[in-house]
């Protein structure tokens, strides 16, 4: 053991203090041929699949290394199968969660995440699991319960949810927002065309007929935005639909406060929520032409687990989590 990795271990029983964490465990892949389906219920992945009795068990964490630090996470453990086919290997999270937390637009709203991490560099000493260190970068497959809502990878803009999914009878103009009746009627308000002096009270645009209005009206995320979304201009994939492949972000970290979106996306993937359960799929091709994704030419890697609930306001560092497992491929 390192000097390094002493120092390290010695930091880490100090911040936890009491605080037991559960041993490292061995999760490996089952050799397949063919397709490795990223549907999360195929049957590939249930009962009647290659994976079936072959999974394991791994307890997760509470999050107490850094604030905002979160000593109880609604998530204890996560299920884990895993397989590669020779050119692809692919990663299955499953864990109990009666809430589905898939949109976020109102205020105070959170959504269920997961994510799985590797060490880019895989010779020599592992980087430290709280997201690598200076130096020692690592890969996260970060997958995102809004972005499969959304359809992140087939639906593009269009698919993105806004104010107006949440709330049924809502259109959205340039200037604010206006609520409207079912019948059509503005809410008790009038509003202004023209600028300035020539700005005239209006009456009779009434909600209900939004093709009647003068003023700018956006029909929804991504529909009809313009030079009004500046995070989209500037090629941000959180605002840019376009940009994802999947529900599954590509990520590089070397450290807290380090995360860092792919300028290349390779994960492929998708979750399913079903008798009160999350199931998630990340897959990828084993090697890369990516020098900032892990390459899986050995036989084993490093594997971090995190998981957010969305109902318990987990988000950011806020999540539970795992050490350093072993993922055998």
């Amino acid at each position: 053991m390192s000097k390094k990795t002493v120092v390290f271990m010695m930091l880490f029983a100090f911040v936890l203090g009491s605080f037991t964490v559960t041993n490292a465990a061995t999760i490996k892949a089952v050799k397949v041929s063919g397709n490795i389906p990223i549907a999360a219920d195929d049957p590939f992945w249930t009962r009647y699949g290659p994976t079936w009795n072959k999974h394991t068990v791994v307890d997760l964490d509470p999050q107490m290394i850094t604030n905002p630090m979160w000593p109880a996470p609604a998530t204890k453990w996560v299920n884990v199968r895993a397989v590669n086919n020779g050119k692809e290997i692919a990663v299955r999270l499953s864990w109990t969660d009666p809430t589905r937390n898939d949109i976020m637009v109102q205020s105070q709203q959170y959504r269920d995440q997961a994510a799985i991490m590797f060490p880019v560099n895989q010779s020599g000493e592992e980087p430290p699991f709280t997201m690598g260190g200076d130096g020692e970068r690592v890969n996260i497959w970060q997958w995102k319960a809004t972005w499969d809502k959304e359809g992140a990878g087939v639906s593009g803009n269009v698919g993105m949810l806004d104010m107006e999914d949440q709330y049924k009878f809502m259109a959205m103009g340039s200037g604010s927002y206006y609520m409207y009746e079912p019948g059509g009627k503005l809410s008790g308000m009038n509003f202004s065309t023209g600028v300035g002096d020539r700005s005239v009270a209006s009456k009779n645009q009434g909600a209900g007929d939004i093709s009647k209005r003068r003023s700018y009206v956006d029909f929804g995320m991504g529909k009809n935005e313009g030079v009004f979304n500046p995070a989209r201009a500037t090629g941000n994939i959180l605002a840019d639909a376009s940009m994802r492949i999947s529900p599954i972000e590509d990520l590089n970290a070397e450290g807290f406060s380090t995360l860092t979106t792919q300028a290349h996306q390779d994960v492929l993937g998708s979750g399913n929520w079903s008798n009160n359960r999350w199931s998630v799929v990340f897959k990828r091709a084993l090697a890369t032409a990516d020098a900032n994704d892990t390459q899986f030419k050995g036989n084993k890697t490093p594997m971090g687990i995190a998981v957010w609930n969305g109902q318990n306001k987990e988000r950011n560092g806020q999540k539970a989590v795992t050490q350093w497992q072993t993922l055998q491929y």
